[in-house]
């Protein structure tokens, strides 16, 4: 019993202290430099190499990043985007989050919400095999640009109308021990 409450400790401690910089992401159609960003490595006993970043880019504005990286013997325990709109909604209080705009392409998916009633938010979610992102685009014009990729011509119904700007910085990788986001897998065939 020690034993776990260390490592929950040490996880929480070293979660916290590593920062470093990541200079670009590489997203299909797309790369971001990320030069002026924030970025915290997350730990988990499922998670390859993990972390959290926040952006302050001159084109795109304000980006909240979460990259996922899980083990090959591990898997999510639900939707993955599903788990980041409930942590978002729960961390920042959010009493009412309704989608009002969404596209599927290739890997990825775009999603507009109406927050509260009263602003909209952006999330991007690119998946892969073993892989997740998740970028919330406070401002927008992330999405518009990738969506306009796909789709011709396109128009952003909610980019000019006020946007949700509260600051996000949680982790699904930090919470995964509370909330059993994702786990190892068994070796039941192994003898």
């Amino acid at each position: 019993m020690k034993k776990l409450y260390l490592f929950i400790f040490v996880s929480f401690f070293v979660s916290g202290c590593i920062s470093f910089n990541i200079n670009n992401i590489k997203l299909p159609k797309k790369t971001l430099d990320l030069k002026n960003s924030k970025t915290i490595a997350t730990f988990h006993p499922c998670a390859n190499f993990s972390y959290i970043s926040n952006v302050n880019d001159k084109e795109y504005g304000k980006l909240f990043i979460e990259y996922i990286n899980l083990d090959s013997n591990c898997s999510w325990n639900g939707f993955e985007r599903g788990f980041f709109e409930e942590l978002f909604k729960q961390t920042l209080k959010i009493k009412s989050m309704k989608i009002v705009e969404q596209y599927d392409f290739d890997t990825y998916e775009f999603t507009t919400y109406l927050i509260n009633n009263n602003s909209y938010v952006n999330l991007i979610f690119v998946y892969g095999v073993n892989s997740s992102k998740f970028i919330l685009d406070y401002e927008g014009r992330l999405s518009k640009e990738l969506i306009s990729k796909y789709k011709h011509p396109y128009k952003s119904e909610y980019i000019n109308k006020k946007r949700f700007l509260e600051n996000y910085d949680k982790s699904l990788v930090k919470m995964a021990n509370f909330y059993s986001y994702f786990s190892r897998e068994s070796n039941r065939y192994l003898d």
